[in-house]
């Protein structure tokens, strides 16, 4: 379509979107979409008005018969039609504005039988035959009537909800007589990055934001809840109420936030607090997990989470077999089971599988090949024959030296199976001049085991077990004369004696 030569999507928005007299509301269907909304719900939508309008005083009244909400605003109603007209309003472009798209105050009329609206020097009635205006003498703030049975539940709901909100600062909120308390907030979170909204010709637009997150201790019995400047928005799963300073995003229907939205919330959270306000208990919580299974945090993120939520030398589990390896080279081994797949994924940006640190560590456990020197070499002697004696193996033997690593850890020996050699740390705590030192025989057997199993399992303990009653009844049986033998590293010369 073209109009004056000119291309129909080229011209303004407002100038091709405003057609005056294309469409009608079904006023039936207008009811049944705002009644489907709690009483709760659209009680707060005046009330964020009154606050909008910076009213020194909001009183609200709950009854079985309806509602009465009240200020004493110098501000008003600029235009009388923002009562009644869908979609007019004259919130645009400042995000730090409640409201939006000119439908809650239309949308708790709607629900009601009857609703009388005084404003300043005008009155609007909402009678069951049709809308009628007349002047009046008020001269300040608003009264908002509202006529509708409401049982019990829907009242207790309703006074809850209320008595929920946080007025701002030089506003006092009044529920059925009682003032409501204004909250002190635990912390306060500034130039925190979010989406928010703002309307500008008639249109909600995402844009991102700098805004200010404060935190609140739920009073006894409440529900931890996400509030947009002060109103309670929708209960959620962390231990603090906390209060977005701009426009939230919400889903369709307006009664609860976008689940993309909900998702940013918690992580602007999680980055704003880890560093000094979290502790290992507060990190084990299920949205903490959520926001690293779900969300693209920074590295800083995850590595501060990880240095505080898991112990030193935290990896992630891979196969069982470098699981059991990296515990024993003293790694803490994070059960990939019990994380999900995305925690497991965000945890790989920043933490080693066991699979990859076996094979670093394991390089560097190789250490310096050194020539054993003459009590070495009695040690490698006698440790060959309890091998084939005690194991009924043939074994190759080294030694090498290596210094403790950076967390301490300095590992006496190591076995591997395949080539059937036991490696000796000549650094490390091993008595080589008397093979039978408890200590040192015990780490004998514990090598000599792993020739048939690498993890510490059940097969492995019962392997040592028969080992060990294996190697004290040839003990035993040879006596003093074998002992001494052994640590002179000729137990052979014994045997055939």
């Amino acid at each position: 379509m073209h109009t004056a030569g000119i291309p129909f999507f080229s011209r303004p928005y407002s100038e091709w979107m405003s057609k005056p007299g294309w469409f009608e509301i079904s006023h039936e269907g207008w009811r049944r979409v705002s009644t489907h909304r709690p009483v709760a719900r659209l009680l707060l939508e005046a009330v964020q008005n009154a606050l909008d309008a910076d009213a020194p005083e909001v009183r609200v009244a709950l009854g079985p018969e309806g509602c009465v909400i009240e200020d004493d605003s110098e501000l008003g109603f600029a235009d009388d039609r923002l009562i009644y007209t869908v979609f007019l309003s004259d919130k645009r472009d400042d995000p730090c504005k409640r409201g939006r798209l000119g439908r809650g105050l239309k949308e708790l009329i709607a629900a009601m039988d009857e609703a009388v609206v005084h404003v300043v020097g005008t009155t609007v009635s909402f009678l069951e035959s049709g809308r009628v205006e007349a002047p009046n003498d008020r001269t300040r703030g608003t009264r908002i009537e509202l006529r509708r049975s409401l049982d019990e539940a829907e009242l207790a709901e309703a006074r809850a909800m209320l008595r929920m909100v946080i007025p701002p600062k030089g506003i006092a909120l009044r529920v059925d007589g009682r003032l409501v308390r204004r909250r002190r907030a635990v912390l306060a979170l500034s130039s925190c990055e979010l989406e928010t909204v703002v309307i500008r010709e008639g249109v909600e637009r995402a844009r991102m934001g700098n805004t200010s997150l404060a935190l609140y201790t739920p009073r006894r019995g409440e529900r931890a809840h996400v509030f947009e400047m002060g109103v309670p928005v929708q209960p959620w799963n962390l231990p603090w109420h906390v209060d977005v300073g701009q426009r939230v995003s919400l889903r369709e229907g307006r009664d609860g936030l976008s689940e993309s939205y909900a998702l940013s919330l918690k992580a602007a959270l999680l980055e704003a607090m880890i560093h000094r306000y979290l502790d290992r208990r507060d990190l084990r919580a299920e949205w903490v997990h959520e926001v690293i299974a779900r969300y693209p945090l920074k590295g800083s993120v995850l590595d501060a989470f990880v240095s505080r939520a898991f112990p030193r030398g935290a990896v992630l589990g891979g196969t069982l077999h470098a699981d059991d390896r990296a515990r024993q080279l003293g790694a803490h081994v994070i059960d990939a089971s019990a994380i999900t797949h995305g925690a497991y994924v965000a945890f790989g940006r920043v933490v080693e599988t066991s699979d990859d640190y076996v094979r670093r560590r394991s390089a560097e456990f190789g250490g310096e090949a050194v020539e054993p020197d003459a009590v070495q070499e009695r040690f490698a002697e006698a440790f060959r024959w309890v091998a084939r004696r005690v194991a009924g193996r043939v074994v190759r033997v080294r030694f090498f030296a290596r210094d403790p690593n950076d967390a301490g850890l300095l590992e006496d020996a190591v076995a591997d199976a395949d080539a059937r050699l036991i490696s000796f740390n000549v650094r490390g705590s091993l008595r080589f001049e008397d093979i039978l030192e408890p200590g040192t025989f015990g780490v004998v057997l514990h090598e000599l085991a792993h020739l048939d199993t690498p993890e510490h399992d059940l097969r492995f303990i019962e392997r040592l077990q028969l080992l060990a009653g294996q190697a004290s009844r040839i003990l035993a049986e040879g006596g003093p004369e074998l002992a001494d033998a052994l640590r002179r590293g000729d137990p052979d010369r014994r045997a055939r004696g």
